[in-house]
């Protein structure tokens, strides 16, 4: 282990963004400290990709050593640390529990010198085990992510509204056509939105807008 000074990090408990997706509305914050741990690559995908519990010893080991400039001096992040495994850096803050809760990437250029410096540390043994209700992440861009929330608000508002043309519209518009009822097109497009978003959906996205402003004029 060693320490890190002077990056930023955009710590997300929900996704994680590459950092040419970060927006002026994010909490950015100024690390002044932080330690790092090299690790393998499995190491640091489970991390990164699922629910984790570590070790008591580990958060003993990183209590206190991140610290953060504020407004009014210095705060501190009592349990955070950099994971890299030669690939990637990956920024982590865990709960007093030791679950894996916020985590962000890093702007290339502090990334690439944290690459350099890792290569001259051995691989660290990082104890902890998986959660039963692994997250399964697709990660999408913040544009994707905004239109598949708009397609299921969509959707939902249609089938509440009774309004069964635009359902069927929208499904053979991501589907062959079938003599299916509506209720089992609408779960499909739901379920499908949720857990397979592709490019059709955004090619579906376009076809709605450009309807819609047909309609305004």
């Amino acid at each position: 282990m060693i320490n890190v000074y002077d990056i930023v990090l955009n710590f997300s408990d929900n996704r994680v963004y590459e950092f040419f997706e970060w927006d002026k509305k994010d909490d950015i914050e100024h690390i002044k400290k932080i330690p790092l741990f090299r690790v393998s690559t499995k190491v640091l995908s489970d991390i990164l990709n699922k629910k984790v519990i570590v070790d008591a010893n580990f958060l003993k080991d990183i209590k206190d050593k991140t610290e953060v400039f504020t407004k009014n001096n210095e705060a501190i992040i009592e349990y955070a640390c950099l994971f890299c495994d030669l690939s990637r850096v990956i920024a982590v803050e865990f709960t007093d529990k030791g679950i894996n809760t916020y985590k962000s990437f890093l702007l290339l250029d502090e990334e690439e010198e944290i690459l350099d410096v890792t290569s001259s540390l051995s691989v660290a043994t990082v104890a902890y085990q998986v959660k039963k209700n692994i997250t399964h992440f697709k990660f999408l861009t913040r544009k994707e992510e905004f239109i598949k929330n708009y397609l299921i608000k969509d959707l939902k508002s249609s089938y509440t509204n009774k309004n069964y043309h635009k359902i069927n519209y929208m499904y053979e518009e991501c589907f062959a056509y079938n003599n299916k009822k509506i209720e089992e097109k609408y779960q499909e497009l739901l379920h499908d939105l949720n857990t397979n978003f592709t490019d059709k959906y955004l090619d579906l996205f376009q076809i709605l807008k450009l309807s819609s402003k047909r309609k305004v004029k």
